[in-house]
């Protein structure tokens, strides 16, 4: 052998010697001498190592330690019945995920039951399992020997090759083929013969290692070293279980040449028979068959899978086999795949709830499906909305509405509308419903009124809050909410920048709760909002391909939400916090569709001076009367003498779309004295009594006699709302008088807008062209934003001494909104702009504006002393007349002016002049 390889070996040797010096010395350290042997644990690796050594160093490092030769064959024996490692094991499982095969929906497939048993590795150490009586002592195995009383010993014995075991000083006895019953008889009257008045225990300290070999359809056919008290299950274990085309029921184990028993692994699984996993002997021969016939199972049972069935074995079998139907399960009609005669799939029907179909037999390539029964109920009444226990009740002969609603305060929310109330009724199979209107409170009170209507199965009762409101609102909210935390869309980030950019666009609707509590009520009102414009979340979805924002998420949840409000158990719960037009929603989408729209669409519309308007189901014998108390009732400023009715209708001769209008009085149909019935998409419009706002108001501040609110009257003038106010007080500044009109705000706040548009289109123009350069487009951004800022005020210009004494000519109309502040006494003038100092002196009538400015330290050098003007105390502004660049012609002032001196924003200093001078020249 070369040198170098030589002095590897050695040095190598070393440090595995080394190794293993300081594990024992840390197991010597951490662990009690005398627990040290049952305690320590070298990994397989180590141990490998360790045997690797020289037999004498072995022997060194072992009396060092205090470690026994039996000790160290423990080791050996576990390590090779023991996973290999956690991270084989997981890989492994990972593998097993991977392996699954999917269908071309990328879902997963149905697995064949009880497969993966076996292909998990497990730690098959029968070390502290007791050994029973019955168990058959063999060469190999160690027994554990104990005497005490006049005198005491411990000692280790193994059945030695020839079947005996040696006692030191009493003799060696023949055990092997005895029980472990038999052999503990044996040796403890062997000992008492031999030593008196002592007591023999005898106990399994090791178990022989046998041989078994595995074969047929599993993974890793072969040859396996397994403790003897092994089973057929364990050793199944060993060898990654049985592959895929291998048979769970047709395990067979052969014995000196005969088959000495069967393992069906379903007896285990299923039924918790352990009979036929035995325990294996030694040169046993386990054989797995293929799998002769394979059914699946899906549906509503207990374990949907693939299972394995013999021959004979029938549907009710089959069923056991799958956990049973599920109590939703329609057994009256399961179905059948089977390939038939001519290998055709064919169809066949069975009724799992009677004797005949529950025997027949199932055969390999067989699907069975159990279905769900409907979530319908043939008899169920529904009550739904402002009640206090929305649900589904069982319908009986005979039962009305006050059978379910028998009380108003028990029954009842106290929001509930007494006067309106629906029951939609299924009036065929095809889903054509009628809907007949009642009131509520007469049905409650009266038994024998018509109003408390006969039910029928299927029928729906809705109960509605008072005008539009809801009941307990932000329960709804908190539904809601933890829908879209559950769905990942409101966590605390998004909520955050939601909040943010709800803030910003200067709307309050979200708000704060407990730190990070989304309400989400205006949003639902959002939702049903997009609803009612038919912009469904499905169109929603085509559009974008996916959930853009949270409000689109939440519409598409309060679409199905109300979808199903009538009929999903769970979502029947929260109808009570329904306003009027949601709870509605399902209904008129069902008249809308179907062949409740082939028949014309059986809804009608209100619009007016009514509590809530929009569009409602025409109930059957529907007037103007019942659609206004669907409406919610009147307003107190209806127009009693006449509303107006709008029809369409279809021309006979022409064939042609006509419309029509009848005008009517409400007085007499509210008194019963006019009935005027409606039909399919008729339109009623309820007028507004002429003048019926009374909410104008003008507002009066600052030196008026009596300042305040006052109401006035369509045509009503300033002059007269002034005279009402006692006229101005001696000391008002009559001229600086501020006038604000609401019109004109508004008018402002779009000319600013405009213009910040305006700009930025100037802005990217410029920046494109050679001059714009030099152009920072954040700065003018900067600058924009500042200019939006500016809140418009909507002054108005006015002579209030003229208006005061009602001239006609300076007079004006009040209008609602108007409001007026008179100051007192103002004579100063105030210089601001491009002076050396901006301020206000004292009026002088004598002075002129060159005066004043001289006062302000005259003008800077940026000043553009061409555009002064002055604003004057009425707001309005004047323009003197200028003489030159730097004069400004000697104008009158007045108390309360404003001289305003401009920027000259093009000022050039004199570098700049020059160089452009020189640049002419050269």
């Amino acid at each position: 052998m070369p040198a170098f390889l030589l002095n590897f070996q050695q040095s190598r040797s070393q440090r595995v010697i080394k190794i293993i010096r300081l594990f024992m010395l840390l197991v010597a350290v951490c662990f009690p001498i005398s627990a040290m042997s049952q305690t320590a644990t070298m990994s397989p690796a180590m141990m490998a190592q360790f045997k690797k050594l020289p037999k004498a160093e072995q022997q060194r490092l072992m009396k060092q330690y205090g470690l026994k030769a039996s000790d160290l064959k423990r080791q050996s024996a576990k390590d090779n019945l023991m996973v290999d490692s956690a991270a084989e094991d997981y890989l492994a499982g990972e593998a097993d995920e991977q392996d699954k095969p999917a269908d071309a929906a990328g879902e997963k497939k149905a697995e064949r039951f009880g497969l993966n048993l076996f292909k998990r590795k497990q730690n098959l150490s029968l070390e502290n399992v007791p050994v029973p009586d019955s168990y058959i002592v063999g060469p190999g195995d160690q027994l554990l020997l104990q005497v005490f009383g006049k005198e005491s010993l411990t000692e280790e014995l193994t059945v030695e090759r020839n079947g005996a075991v040696s006692i030191p000083d009493i003799g060696a006895f023949p055990v092997s083929g005895l029980t472990f019953a038999q052999t503990r008889q044996l040796l403890a009257d062997k000992i008492k013969s031999q030593m008196l008045g002592v007591e023999v225990a005898l106990s399994m300290a090791e178990l022989r290692t046998i041989t078994v070999f595995v074969a047929g359809e599993v993974n890793n056919p072969g040859s396996y070293a397994v403790p003897a008290m092994a089973t057929v299950s364990s050793v199944l274990t060993l060898s990654k279980g049985i592959s895929d085309i291998g048979s769970l029921r047709q395990i067979q184990i052969n014995r000196d040449g005969e088959v000495i028993g069967h393992f069906d692994v379903y007896d285990l699984l299923i039924r918790g028979d352990s009979s036929g996993d035995i325990p294996v002997q030694q040169g046993d021969v386990i054989l797995v068959k293929p799998v002769a016939g394979l059914v699946e199972v899906v549906g509503e049972v207990v374990r949907p899978a693939i299972y394995e069935i013999k021959p004979g074995e029938t549907i009710a079998q089959l069923l056991e086999m799958a956990g049973g139907a599920k109590p939703g399960a329609f057994t009256q009609n399961a179905i059948v795949e089977r390939v038939n005669k001519q290998n055709v799939r064919d169809l066949l029907n069975l009724d799992l709830t009677t004797a005949e179909g529950l025997q027949v037999q199932a055969k390999a390539g067989d699907v069975l499906r159990l279905g769900a029964t409907s979530p319908r109920f043939e008899n169920e009444v529904v009550v739904a909305g402002a009640v206090v226990r929305p649900g589904k009740y069982a319908w009986k002969q005979g039962m009305r509405v006050n059978s379910l609603l028998q009380s108003f305060w028990s029954d009842l929310h106290t929001t509930a509308d007494l006067d309106y109330a629906l029951l939609v009724r299924e009036v065929s199979y095809g889903g054509e419903i009628r809907v007949f209107q009642f009131d509520l409170a007469e049905a409650i009170n009266n038994s024998l009124s018509a109003d408390n209507m006969q039910l029928q199965p299927r029928d729906q009762i809705l109960v509605f809050h008072h005008e539009d409101k809801a009941f307990e609102r932000q329960e709804l909210n908190e539904f809601f909410r933890k829908k879209a935390e559950k769905a990942g869309w409101f966590d605390e980030e998004s909520i955050l920048q939601f909040q943010k950019a709800r803030a910003e666009n200067g709307s309050a609707d979200v708000k704060q709760k407990d730190g990070l509590v989304l309400q989400v009520e205006s949003l639902v009102d959002q939702a049903f909002d997009l609803i009612l414009e038919q912009k469904k979340a499905t169109q929603l979805f085509a559009e974008t391909r996916q959930w853009a924002n949270e409000e689109k998420w939440l519409m598409a949840e309060f679409q199905t939400f109300l979808d199903k409000a009538l009929t999903d158990p769970e979502t029947l719960t929260k109808t009570a916090h329904l306003r009027r037009s949601e709870l509605l929603f399902g209904v008129l989408e069902k008249l809308k569709s179907g062949k409740n729209a082939l028949n014309g669409q059986r809804i009608v519309s209100v619009s007016g001076e009514v509590k809530v308007p929009g569009e409602y189901p025409l109930v059957e014998n529907g007037s103007v009367k019942t659609l206004i108390a669907a409406a919610g009732g009147l307003k107190g400023s209806a127009f009693m003498d006449r509303a107006e009715l709008t029809r369409a209708y279809i021309e006979a001769e022409s064939g042609d779309m006509q419309v029509k209008h009848v005008s009517f009085s409400l007085r007499d149909v509210i008194a019963g004295k006019e009935n005027q019935f409606l039909q399919a998409r008729d339109k009623l419009n309820i007028f507004a009594i002429p003048n019926w706002n009374i909410e104008r108001q003008v507002r009066l501040t600052g030196m008026v006699r009596f300042p305040g609110v006052y109401t006035i009257v369509p045509g009503e003038k300033l002059s007269n709302v002034l005279n009402r106010a006692g006229g101005l007080k001696p000391e008002a500044f009559a001229e600086g008088a501020v006038f604000t009109r609401l019109q004109t705000r508004q008018r402002e706040s779009e000319q600013i807008q405009k213009l910040s548009q305006q700009l930025r289109a100037d802005i990217a123009a410029r920046s494109l062209t050679p001059d714009g350069a030099g152009v920072a487009p954040q700065e003018a951004m900067a600058m924009i934003a500042e200019i939006e800022k500016v809140k418009p005020v909507g002054r108005l210009v006015v002579d209030i001494r003229a208006i005061e004494q009602a001239d006609p000519g300076a007079d004006i109309v009040a209008e609602h909104g108007d409001e007026l502040f008179v100051p007192p006494m103002n004579t100063a003038i105030s210089v601001v702009g491009e002076v050396q100092h901006a301020s206000s002196h004292r009026y002088r009538k004598e002075l002129l504006i060159d005066d004043y400015l001289a006062l302000a330290g005259g003008v800077r050098k940026r000043a553009d002393a061409d555009r002064v003007y002055i604003i004057r105390a009425d707001g309005s502004v004047f323009v003197p007349k200028s003489s030159q660049w730097f004069a400004v012609s000697e104008q009158n002032l007045k108390p309360g002016d404003t001289v305003v001196v401009p920027l000259d924003t093009e000022f050039k200093d004199s570098m700049t002049l020059w160089t452009q001078v020189t640049q002419i020249f050269y």
